[in-house]
């Protein structure tokens, strides 16, 4: 059907699902107190149910993310954090894949693996690095705070990690929670994103991996999305992502 009857304009029934993952039952802790045991065990949550959302009729990308903090806009202090599944491949996902494609078409290996050579071989925006993940904050960061956490091998999707994978990030993240939110000694709100292969297309281009970003630029000042950034989408920082890697680096 349309709206108005105007066939520029379709509408269509809601599709998709959201699932709501509660990471401990204590109330009073964060993703960042819990054990490297625990956070296995969430990312084992993460991969069931993408495996499984993947498998819904109709559901063409599966998004998990944790919001965290009143700045972002949760009313629920609970540690917890969501899975959509969409009925669509999303914008940013697009466009990555899109980047991915022209990329490996021109210099005939994957962006992703060049951009993690490039930030290891660098050094001075790296966080935290171990046997098979690296966090970094990326050359090109949009937000106050931003920082990439990369699997070492190229996989589509959480369901593709291995299980010393697995146990290695579980113990990586751990610390890049404990930097963030040593960084302006207090809880940083922030969005975590995980960015993955949608279901049926882009498997072999996509490089999974997670964006952790806050709208802090300070204590207690948010970064606003004026004119530039709303307008246009053009993004301005008012630090360089060395100088926000290197208080990172030593705020603990």
């Amino acid at each position: 059907s349309t709206v108005d009857g105007e066939p520029l304009f379709v509408r269509a029934p809601g599709r998709g699902r959201c699932e709501v993952v509660c990471f401990t039952s204590d109330h009073n802790k964060s993703f960042g107190e819990l054990s490297p045991s625990r956070v296995r065990t969430v990312v084992d949550a993460w991969a069931d149910r993408v495996e499984y959302l993947s498998t819904l009729p109709g559901v063409e990308q599966v998004f998990p993310f944790e919001n965290r903090g009143e700045e972002i806009g949760v009313t629920l202090s609970h540690p917890h954090g969501q899975i959509y599944g969409y009925p669509f491949v999303t914008p940013r996902t697009e466009r990555m894949l899109e980047v991915a494609s022209s990329y490996l078409d021109k210099h005939g290996r994957p962006v992703m693996g060049d951009v993690l050579a490039a930030e290891r071989e660098a050094g001075t925006r790296l966080i935290e690095t171990s046997e098979h993940w690296t966090a970094f904050v990326p050359a090109a960061a949009r937000w106050p705070v931003e920082v990439h956490v990369v699997p070492h091998r190229q996989v589509p999707d959480l369901p593709a990690l291995t299980s010393e994978e697995r146990d290695d990030f579980a113990s990586l993240y751990a610390r890049v929670l404990k930097h963030l939110d040593s960084l302006y000694d207090r809880p940083l709100p922030y969005i975590a994103a995980w960015h993955q292969a949608p279901v049926r297309e882009g498997r072999d281009l996509a490089w999974l991996h997670l964006e952790v970003f806050s709208i802090l630029r300070t204590k207690d000042k948010l970064k606003y999305l004026a004119g530039s950034e709303s307008g246009m989408a053009v993004w301005i920082n008012d630090t360089t992502p060395e100088a926000v890697a290197e208080r990172l680096r030593s705020a603990l």
